[in-house]
C-alpha cells in the first residue's frame, strides 16, 4: 500500500471520527445518540425476554409513562433557566389527594382539572417567590416545598375520614386518562395524544417566541441577559409556575389512570423526572437541551421499567433492581452531562 492511500485512509478516519464526535459529543442535540440507544434497549430486551415486541407491551409502555412524561416539561423549564425543583413528586402527591376531595365535593371533570392545576400554579408560585425575591438557593427551598406538599397530604388523607378511601368513580374523570381514540380497538390511548400536543406546543414556545428565547438566554448567562434588557426575575418566576403546574396535571393523569389517589403517589418521581431530563440533554448548567432528546430519554425509562418488569417475570431479577437501575442512569445522565460540557469548553479553547 502507498504512503498517498496509508494517509488517505488515515485522513478518512480520523474524519470519521470527527463526524460521529460532531454529532455524539458537540452536537446540540442528545437525539442521535438516544436513538440509538432506544433502539439497543429494544432489541436487548427483545432477545432476553419473550413477548417484549409484542404490540399489547408497546401500549403498556405507552399508558405508562404520561405521568413522567408531563413532569418533565415542566422541569425542562426549570433546567433550562439553571434552576432545579425537586417538589414535583410531592406536589403530585398533595394534588392527587385533593383531586379526590374535589371529586366529593361534586366538581365534574374540566372543574376539577383547573382547580388541579391552580393547586400546581400556588406550589409553583411559592417556589418562584421565594427563589427570585427572597433569593434562598433553588436546592433548599424546593425541598422545603416538597417536605410541606408531602406532609399536607398525608396529614388530609390520613385525618380526614372522608379522604380514608382515597377512591374517584367519575366515569368522566377517569377517561382523562382511560379513554382510547378508537374504543372498540383500543389502539391510541388519549394520553399519547395529551404528550403529543403538549410537547409539540412547548417546543414551539420554546424555539420560536420570545419568551422561550429568553429562558435559553437566562440560563446561559443570566447576568448578561439582565444587560439586555430581559426581566429574569420574571422568567425564573414563570418557570417554576410552569413546572407546578406540569406536576398538578400529572398528578389528575395519575388518578385518573388508577381511580385512586394516595398520599405516596408520586414519591420519588422527581429523581426519574431529572433523570429523563438531563439525559434528553437538557444541562444542569442551563441554557442548552430540547424536548426532543427529553421525549426519547422518557421513553428509554418507560422501556427499562417495563422490561425489568419482564426480566423478573422470566429469570427472577428482584423487585429493587429497577431502583438501583435508576439511580445508575441518574449518576450516568449527570455523567454525560458534565463530559460533554468539558469536552466543549476544551474545544473552545483550543480554537482560540
Amino acid at each position: 500500500m502507498s504512503d498517498t492511500t496509508v494517509s488517505a485512509v488515515r485522513e478518512e478516519r480520523v474524519t470519521f471520527r470527527s463526524r460521529l464526535a460532531e454529532i455524539f459529543i458537540y452536537g446540540k442535540s442528545m437525539v442521535p445518540a438516544l436513538g440509538v440507544l432506544f433502539i439497543i434497549l429494544v432489541v436487548l430486551f427483545s432477545v432476553a425476554t419473550p413477548n417484549f415486541l409484542a404490540y399489547t407491551n408497546f401500549k403498556a409502555i405507552i399508558s405508562n409513562i404520561p405521568v413522567i412524561a408531563i413532569m418533565s416539561v415542566g422541569m425542562t423549564f426549570v433546567l433550562l433557566i439553571g434552576g432545579l425543583d425537586i417538589s414535583v413528586g410531592s406536589v403530585l402527591g398533595f394534588t392527587a389527594v385533593v383531586v379526590v376531595m374535589f371529586h366529593l365535593w361534586g366538581l365534574n371533570a374540566p372543574l376539577l382539572v383547573l382547580c388541579s392545576a391552580a393547586i400546581g400554579a400556588f406550589f409553583g408560585t411559592f417556589n418562584g417567590l421565594i427563589i427570585t425575591k427572597v433569593g434562598i438557593n433553588p436546592v433548599i427551598t424546593t425541598l422545603g416545598t416538597m417536605a410541606l406538599a408531602r406532609g399536607m397530604a398525608s396529614w388530609f388523607s390520613l385525618d380526614l375520614e372522608i379522604l380514608k378511601e382515597g377512591r374517584v368513580y367519575d366515569q368522566n374523570f377517569l377517561n382523562i386518562a382511560r379513554y382510547y381514540i378508537t374504543p372498540q380497538k383500543q389502539i391510541i390511548p388519549i394520553t399519547l395524544i395529551y404528550i403529543i400536543v403538549l410537547y409539540v406546543l412547548i417546543s414551539v414556545i420554546l424555539k420560536y417566541t420570545k419568551y422561550g428565547r429568553n429562558v435559553y438566554a437566562v440560563g446561559s448567562n443570566e447576568y448578561a441577559a439582565r444587560l439586555a434588557g430581559i426581566n429574569t426575575t420574571r422568567i425564573k418566576f414563570l418557570s417554576y409556575v410552569i413546572s407546578g403546574i406540569m406536576a398538578s396535571l400529572a398528578g389528575v393523569i395519575l388518578v385518573a389512570q388508577l381511580s385512586l389517589g394516595r398520599d405516596d403517589a408520586g414519591m420519588g418521581s422527581e429523581l426519574e423526572v431529572i433523570t429523563a431530563v438531563v439525559l434528553g440533554g437538557v444541562s444542569l448548567a442551563g441554557g442548552k437541551g430540547d424536548l426532543l432528546g427529553v421525549i426519547i430519554s422518557v421513553l428509554i425509562l418507560g422501556v427499562i421499567r417495563n422490561g425489568m418488569v419482564h426480566l423478573q417475570e422470566t429469570i427472577g431479577i428482584s423487585y429493587y433492581w429497577r431502583e438501583v437501575v435508576k439511580g445508575a442512569i441518574l449518576i450516568l445522565a449527570i455523567s454525560i452531562d458534565a463530559a460533554r460540557l468539558m469536552a466543549i469548553k476544551k474545544r473552545q479553547i483550543v480554537r482560540q
